[in-house]
């Protein structure tokens, strides 16, 4: 069980709440990358450890789209299917993925390495079409380069540099409290090229100051009303 596993990582994460049942989002996302993905035993496992009700574990799987209560693969690939990437290339790009890995939407490929997911906007309109693999984002992804993204993700995974599904690298299992980063602070992840590298946003440059005017000057007889003018 992960209590007796992980207790140390797990009282880590806890000891930084006021109050259990706030750290049930980093436990569940630590339980999902020790199982691959959340059964009603890991579900369970995790209320207990917190001393809540199962339902209510349950209802937060539920709720958010990155727990899965049914087994991934190491990528999970989601695409993003809304108007933005619609219009340059979405449809083709979740095509080829399909053609490529031999699997319909929501289905694993048969090595286990990829599961296919569309989704709803990604928040990177400007970088469409867009790929997000595990918490990964990787932008510009045409039907041309589908083969060379599955290509760079296997690679990524074979040198243990695969994020787990909950944003977790391998190597961080071996930091123990260390390694908890990923799952246990809300913090920014860069996006990523193919090939895993650090992807900068593009630079954007700002507006020009306007010019600046000088007022016009009143007229003599502007002047004179506005000083005959009644407070």
């Amino acid at each position: 069980m992960l209590l007796q596993t992980q207790q140390a990582e797990i009282e880590t994460i806890i000891g930084r709440y006021a109050s259990k049942r706030s750290a049930v989002l980093p436990l569940l996302y630590l339980a999902q990358d020790a199982y691959g993905y959340l059964s009603p035993e890991a579900i369970r496992e995790v209320a207990e450890i917190l001393e809540l009700p199962p339902t209510q574990v349950f209802e937060v799987v539920g709720f958010y789209t990155l727990f899965y209560d049914r087994p991934v693969g190491t990528w999970m690939l989601q695409v993003c299917d809304d108007v933005p990437c619609c219009y340059v290339g979405a449809e083709e790009l979740i095509t080829a993925l399909k053609a490529t890995l031999g699997i319909k939407e929501d289905e694993t490929s048969a090595d286990g390495m990829f599961t296919l997911q569309r989704v709803k906007c990604l928040a990177a309109c400007d970088r469409a079409p867009v790929v997000q693999a595990n918490l990964d984002y990787i932008y510009d992804v045409t039907a041309e380069r589908a083969e060379e993204l599955l290509a760079n993700l296997r690679t990524r995974a074979a040198e243990a540099k695969a994020r787990g599904v909950s944003g977790r690298c391998a190597e961080d299992y071996a930091l123990g409290a260390k390694g908890l980063e990923h799952i246990a602070r809300e913090a920014p992840y860069q996006p990523r090229a193919f090939d895993g590298s650090a992807s900068p946003a593009p630079k954007l440059t700002p507006p020009a100051a306007p010019p600046e005017t000088a007022a016009p000057a009143a007229t003599p007889e502007v002047a004179k009303k506005h000083e005959a003018s009644p407070l």
